[in-house]
């Protein structure tokens, strides 16, 4: 069909398009390696296949979002299905007649599959184009003219195959069975009869039109907010299998500089995750620092970053700008929580956490900037082992009266019950905490604890950026427990959970670590606790912590004790339950700080569970229980109560 001519403006412009896309992509690829180097290539198989199913079957675009996922998932396929279309049509074009597809029942099935898919797409555009333009939610950015040109991309090379399609039954292939959308066509927007120029000129630009799309949406792809679908499948492969949110363990006396202060601090993974956001606002949707007036926007933040990294080219590192306060500001840093609600939603596992952690390392141990009532908070731990600095041989008084073993007397014990800060220094925590001791007794477990010698296990340190003093505490517990002999710890507080199951074990401390709503579903299961349910109907509804929920994937056990400890009927779901669940504000050295922004998030989660008719909150986190107990003072809710789920189990024992 194609003059010599044309063939070869053909072939200079795919070149053209080959070389301008390859330019741009190699350009990316040399900022990311200016990044430090990272260790993520274990399982290649597994990783592999991980990333393709993902990515064949769609499943990143529909998770939490089915209607947007189903049409982005057409698209999806259909373009699967058109690349082999868009390959038939240049060959078409060089050898006129000739058909990769034959003329047989594999052509069929694919003009069918194409037809199919041109509709599906067709429809597609249109909902996206309403999304965006017309019932734009309140995470999506105010579309850019890129958006616009996409869809048209999109849209033109749908029309262009199905009115190519319709010509070509103007001769010998009057009817090609499969090609009904081109049927639909020729019968109902072109006329009954075209002479043979006429078709061969028609041919001839709906040709050209589909092929200089392709190239030109070929090009864009590594200039736009879609180089997201190369990196994306690049960024699934070395997803995170391992520790949730997870940082590194800082060597202080070697390193040169602590945190990430410059762009190419950052590791490789963290500069795949600035290219492999789709910008689809999924974390904004969930982030409680967002939804309750904060400053910080997950997607806002990643964009910052890539933008300034685009920027940077091959300055030298000391010329850079410093991230914190020169590329993303002390307030959005600040304001997260390290809920984990971010990651957990993003379709590309992009890792929002470890950058800001990084930045705050920085801040604290660099430049001492970090809000003023966190040195309490520091000052406390460091001297007396506690965030608030009371007298560390006060630890052990929540106990008096209740005769509780010292390890250090029994010398060796099954389980050994960490306490924590708020266990043991919080008067309202300490209440569930005596609970706890006398569940265990009436169970007969085998429990010491460690009394006076145990120290903050440092997570309020670590999520504020004090690795210095999260590493000291944690020298100080890791040498303390490994002076006994048990077989597993039993914490009250999910994030010491999280850092003695996970964090310890990376500086020598390697333990059994459970919560103790595992342990008591386990004295249910053996028979060594029974539980009646109560006999006031209390409509309760369990708040998930996001330390227990998200990072330790713990949801079950809570749910099936507050089943047996509560009449049937009167456990009631919140809207954002189990991984979905609403940070209550105290994580990531919150508790200790000033919330700021329009409002707070534990007010927030009040407001939820009452308009699930709730009339107790339960949560099994001390943190948790102290922000909500707080939250219901402060906003003077008298229909509603906070327990934790300890309260339950103590007063419907048997």
């Amino acid at each position: 069909m194609l003059t010599l001519i044309e063939k070869t403006v053909f072939v200079l412009l795919a070149l053209a398009a080959v070389f301008l896309a390859m330019r741009e992509f190699r350009r990316k690829a040399l900022l990311i390696q200016r990044g430090r180097p990272f260790q993520r290539s274990d399982r290649p198989l597994v990783r592999f296949w991980y990333a393709l199913r993902r990515v064949v079957l769609q499943l990143c675009a529909y998770e939490n979002r089915p209607v947007v996922g189903f049409f982005h998932s057409m698209i999806f396929w259909g373009f699967l299905v058109y690349l082999l279309v868009t390959i038939n049509h240049v060959v078409e074009g060089f050898f006129s007649g000739f058909n990769l597809l034959g003329q047989g029942g594999i052509r069929t099935v694919v003009l069918f599959g194409a037809n199919i898919f041109a509709g599906m797409i067709l429809l597609a555009a249109v909902f996206f184009l309403v999304r965006r333009y017309v019932f734009r939610p309140s995470t999506l950015d105010i579309p850019s003219m890129e958006s616009a040109v996409i869809l048209g991309f999109i849209s033109t090379l749908m029309l262009s195959f199905v009115f190519y399609e319709a010509l070509k039954l103007y001769g010998p292939e009057t009817m090609v069975s499969g090609n009904f959308l081109a049927v639909w066509v020729k019968a109902h927007w072109l006329p009954a009869i075209m002479s043979k120029a006429t078709q061969e000129v028609w041919l001839r630009v709906l040709w050209w039109l589909h092929i200089l799309v392709v190239m030109a949406f070929g090009v864009l792809i590594p200039f736009s907010k879609h180089l997201h679908l190369v990196a994306g499948p690049v960024n699934l492969f070395f997803k995170n299998h391992g520790v949730r949110a997870e940082i590194p363990v800082v060597d202080l006396e070697e390193q040169e500089y602590f945190g990430t202060p410059k762009i190419v601090d950052l590791t490789r993974k963290d500069l795949l995750d600035l290219f492999s956001c789709a910008e689809c606002g999924r974390c904004d949707d969930v982030c409680p620092a967002l939804r309750t007036g904060k400053a910080l926007s997950p997607k806002a933040l990643l964009h910052k970053m890539q933008l300034h990294l685009l920027e940077i080219g091959e300055t030298p590192r000391d010329d850079l700008k410093t991230l914190l306060g020169e590329v993303v500001s002390e307030e959005e840093i600040w304001a997260c929580t390290t809920c984990g609600a971010c990651m957990e939603v993003c379709p590309m596992f992009n890792e929002h956490i470890p950058k800001i952690t990084g930045m705050r390392q920085y801040g604290v141990m660099m430049e001492s900037r970090f809000p003023e009532e966190l040195q309490t908070l520091f000052r406390g731990l460091e001297n007396q082992g506690n965030p608030w600095g009371i007298n560390a041989q006060e630890r052990s008084k929540w106990m008096e009266g209740l005769d509780v073993p010292l390890i250090a007397d029994k010398g060796e014990t099954d389980v050994l019950l960490w306490v924590g800060c708020e266990g043991a220094y919080d008067s309202h925590a300490q209440k569930h905490t005596r609970m706890l001791v006398e569940v265990l007794k009436k169970a007969g477990v085998d429990f010491a604890i460690l009394g006076d010698s145990e120290k903050c296990c440092g997570d309020p340190a670590r999520r504020a950026g004090h690795e210095y003093l999260f590493q000291i505490l944690a020298m100080e517990n890791i040498e303390n427990l490994n002076s006994y002999k048990f077989r597993r710890i039993v914490t009250m507080c999910p994030h010491g959970l999280h850092v003695l199951r996970h964090e310890y074990q990376r500086m020598g401390g390697e333990y059994a670590v459970m919560h103790y709503t595992q342990l008591l579903e386990e004295l249910v299961n053996n028979g060594s606790l029974r539980l009646h349910a109560g006999t006031k109907s209390h409509r309760v509804t369990f708040h998930d912590p996001c330390y227990l929920g998200r990072y330790q994937g713990e949801y079950d056990a809570p749910r099936r004790l507050l089943r047996a400890a509560v009449k049937d009927g009167c456990l009631v779901e919140m809207t954002h339950n189990r991984d979905k669940s609403f940070c209550c504000g105290a994580g990531g050295g919150g508790m200790w700080k000033e919330e700021e922004g329009e409002g707070r998030m534990s007010h927030a989660r009040i407001q939820d569970a009452c308009a699930r008719g709730a009339d107790t909150l339960v949560t099994a986190c001390p943190y948790c229980s102290v922000m909500f107990k707080d939250a219901i003072e402060e906003t003077g809710s008298n229909d509603i109560q906070t327990r934790d789920l300890i309260h339950f189990i103590h007063k419907n024992m048997t």
